[in-house]
């Protein structure tokens, strides 16, 4: 196994620990020559994990102390690992989803409204595109078809914005939906029933009417957050 590869699996192996609070904040991670003992690694892949867990701002390493788990607010909830970490660990994972609805309702709708005033042919082709295979996936039963067609049809709709800002955010965005899209459509039947807003969404992209497209996406996230809610996956 290569250095790189050992260096993973000690980064999410200690990413979950802390996660899960078997390393709660404000505790000192064992030592270098211990995790290489926990681990059965070298040193300079022990120091490749805490220089990664403290880009990631979970960890950092304070003089004469160690190596000291950060407050989760410090914590990059955009890093698609951070956001598995943290949906992995009960007490939280709830607080996390009702956190990424929020923030879905602060940017989603404007940006559903930026594309029904600026998307060109080529972009509304890829949105009916993924809007067709959702429900093509909804048809067929098939949730993991669902999940890759919804987040599609999401990010479509933010690639069609022409924000750079917003583009930037795409690979980011897409751990976020990856990961709620996992939860929210494993219950087909909602799935199949919030179609009708993706629906209201598309067409009204293609009206070019982008209050209809703003009101459409926050139906959508609300409808998502309810059917949550009921199924006691967020507070």
């Amino acid at each position: 196994m290569s250095k790189e590869k050992r260096a993973d699996e000690l980064v999410d192996w200690l990413g979950l620990a802390i996660a899960k609070g078997d390393y709660p904040v404000g505790q000192v991670l064992p030592t270098e020559p211990e995790l290489m003992a926990l681990a059965e690694v070298g040193r300079s892949t022990v120091r490749e994990a805490i220089r990664v867990l403290g880009s990631l701002g979970v960890v950092e390493t304070a003089p004469r102390r160690g190596t000291v788990v950060t407050d989760r607010g410090r914590w990059n909830l955009l890093n698609r690992d951070v956001l598995r970490w943290v949906m992995a660990s009960r007490g939280h994972a709830a607080d996390l989803m009702s956190a990424i609805n929020e923030a879905r309702l602060v940017f989603e709708p404007s940006a559903a409204a930026l594309v029904a005033d600026r998307a060109d042919r080529m972009q509304l082709i890829a949105i009916e595109t993924a809007f067709a295979r959702m429900e093509v996936a909804a048809q067929n039963g098939d949730a993991e078809a669902a999940i890759a067609a919804d987040r599609a049809f999401h990010l479509a709709i933010l690639s069609a914005t022409g924000n750079p800002i917003l583009e930037a955010f795409d690979a980011a965005i897409d751990g976020v939906l990856g990961i709620l899209f996992s939860v929210a459509a494993n219950h087909m039947e909602n799935f199949r029933a919030n179609l009708a807003n993706h629906q209201a969404i598309l067409d009204a992209i293609r009206a070019r009417d982008a209050d209809a497209a703003r009101a459409a996406m926050t139906a959508t996230i609300t409808f998502t957050t309810t059917r949550m809610k009921e199924a006691g996956i967020v507070a």
